[in-house]
């Protein structure tokens, strides 16, 4: 009977170890463990999927001499990148503690605001520009945005057909206005195109 019980376990144990390493051929050849080899507390397995519910860290008491890590993508496509990061909706995809400079790290905003939006008390220039064509008569207003109010004003023809000092017409500036309004004119008619445009320079509101 001993025997009998001995012979069955050694059995279940042939069988269990058979299983096992045809689980684990099965995963070399189809890659259906891809994602259970590279959990936590296991090796990165490159170029399949990876997954870890603990953070990765690493480090050395005396670091390294020059970048720690290094991506490299030599693919000749258009759209390549040497680093994708995805987080959910709302939360920043890198965190940093320097506030040192980064050489060719380039940002078309900051703050939700371009590059020509930022400057001391927010200013930014506006320009805008009439319809172009041979009309004797144009207007023109360039309209600070929300919350910004001109500071100071400029006016220009695209033309040398008409004479921009007896020729054009801006507003002035008052307290609390947001828009420089232009116009321009000309005495003879002619039928060379042209524009008027009107600058406006914009500040934050006080």
């Amino acid at each position: 009977m001993i025997r009998s019980a001995v012979g069955k376990v050694m059995w279940v144990g042939r069988a269990t170890v058979f299983l096992v390493g045809l689980s684990v051929i099965l995963a070399v050849v189809f890659g259906v463990a891809s994602v259970a080899l590279g959990a936590n507390g296991n090796p990165w397995i490159l170029g399949q999927s990876n997954v870890a519910t603990a953070i990765t860290v690493l480090g050395g008491e005396l670091g390294v001499d020059g970048p720690m890590v290094r991506l490299t993508n030599n693919n000749g496509g258009t759209n390549d990148t040497a680093l994708s990061l995805g987080v959910q909706l709302g939360e920043p995809p890198m965190m940093v503690n320097s506030d040192r400079r980064v050489a060719n790290l380039n940002a078309d905003q900051l703050d939700g605001e371009h590059a020509s939006q930022i400057g001391v008390n927010g200013l930014e220039r506006v320009v805008a520009k009439s319809d172009t064509n041979s009309y004797y008569l144009k207007t023109v207003t360039a309209l600070c945005p929300q919350g910004k109010v001109a500071v100071g004003t400029g006016a220009n023809i695209s033309t040398d057909v008409l004479s921009y000092a007896n020729h054009v017409v801006i507003d002035e500036i008052r307290p609390g206005y947001s828009s420089v309004y232009v116009m321009a004119y000309e005495h003879e008619p002619t039928t060379t195109n042209w524009r008027v445009e009107a600058t406006a320079i914009c500040a934050t509101a006080p």
